[in-house]
């Protein structure tokens, strides 16, 4: 006579190890598209980090450039259309895509700190876009000893280009910026 235990796991057929392995592959697949998409969410936000870091890096030139005119520039006479040292005339159309962006035809942001991990320095060009003649005496007030309102202002275009951590962010910022000679 057969004991009734050994009947009842002779009649298993294994099914429990099938929906086990099917569970399992099931977590599987889960697991890896989980992995997948963090993986691909890390790229996105370093690529951003990378995009970020250049626009700063573009924005503070634009700055570092700015000052420069206000320190540099006593006339218009240095501004031709090689731009060999980073000043151009008003000749040039759509200067920041037509030039190579090395020491030859840009300056470079002299000042930048190393604390930014960029991939190059970054650079600039001062385009001299018109003169300006203003004769409206606006600032002489009461004689406070202020100055005309009166005089010649010139107009630049500043493009600043700045690429980041990794070199593949590239970004290109432009402003209008004029002074009084």
């Amino acid at each position: 006579m057969k004991h009734p235990t050994y009947q009842r796991f002779h009649r298993q057929s294994g099914s429990v190890l099938i929906i086990s392995l099917i569970v399992m592959l099931v977590l599987t697949i889960l697991g890896v598209s989980g992995m997948k998409s963090s993986v691909l969410e890390e790229k996105m936000a370093g690529n951003m980090r990378d995009s970020q870091l250049a626009f700063q890096a573009a924005e503070a030139t634009l700055r570092e450039a700015e000052q420069y005119i206000e320190d540099n520039i006593v006339s218009t006479a240095n501004f031709d259309t090689d731009g060999s040292d980073g000043l151009y005339d008003k000749s040039q159309q759509h200067l920041g895509n037509t030039i190579s962006w090395d020491a030859a035809d840009s300056l470079e942001y002299s000042d930048f700190s190393t604390g930014y991990a960029i991939n190059t320095p970054p650079r600039y060009v001062i385009q001299h876009l018109a003169s300006q003649q203003n004769n409206v005496d606006t600032l002489n007030m009461d004689n406070y000893g202020q100055g005309t309102g009166a005089g010649r202002i010139e107009m630049f275009l500043i493009t600043a280009r700045a690429t980041g951590s990794s070199g593949n962010s590239v970004v290109m910022l432009q402003t209008t910026y004029g002074k009084r000679l």
